[in-house]
């Protein structure tokens, strides 16, 4: 699946979070790098994002935050033309009813062993939100290869008791259009 894929499925997810009350999303500068923090150093920057969305399950009440931020603990990624990448880190917290269920951070290592050795090597966590094609607390996850439209998507399912799975999203674009029929 390619950019292509992962940016409908951003935008199908966002489309289907707009018009019901109980959902709200807030986005910034998705995929967008900060070219003013490269300047000083050389190294390209991923915009600080956040998100919240909110939804019903079971009769409980869910509100996910995702925020993210480059985080300079992490290796930088060196893309063929030499520019430097900081990877990111993701925050993933829930509230049940208003209590806090889950809280976890997750960087490129958290997806390694689904990731192809190339994405592993060379691509960043750049993608991550509330994906409402599937049933319950189901995240689209993405990593990329910086600045190009090669991406390895992935979902990440969050149980109720808090476990998670990952797996590689292996659906199609027309998948995603037979879900808003």
């Amino acid at each position: 699946m390619g950019a292509l894929t992962l940016a409908f499925l951003l935008a199908t997810s966002l489309a289907g979070c707009q018009g019901k009350p109980s959902q709200t999303a807030q986005t910034s500068s998705l995929g967008e790098f900060e070219t003013e923090n490269a300047v000083a150093d050389g190294i390209q920057r991923m915009h600080t994002y956040d998100y919240t969305d909110t939804l019903r399950l079971d009769g409980h009440t869910y509100v996910c935050t995702i925020h993210r931020e480059a985080d300079e603990s992490l290796d930088h990624v060196t893309d063929e033309e030499g520019t430097q990448y900081a990877d990111n880190r993701y925050t993933l917290s829930i509230r049940r009813d208003g209590q806090p269920c889950f809280e976890r951070q997750f960087t490129k290592g958290s997806f390694a062993s689904h990731l192809s050795a190339e994405f592993q090597q060379k691509g960043i966590l750049d993608g991550m939100m509330c994906d409402h094609s599937l049933p319950g607390l189901s995240f689209a996850v993405s990593v990329t290869l910086p600045q190009s439209d090669m991406v390895e998507p992935l979902l990440l399912r969050v149980d109720t008791a808090g476990g998670i799975v990952i797996e590689r999203d292996t659906r199609s674009e027309n998948d995603f259009e037979e879900e808003q029929e």
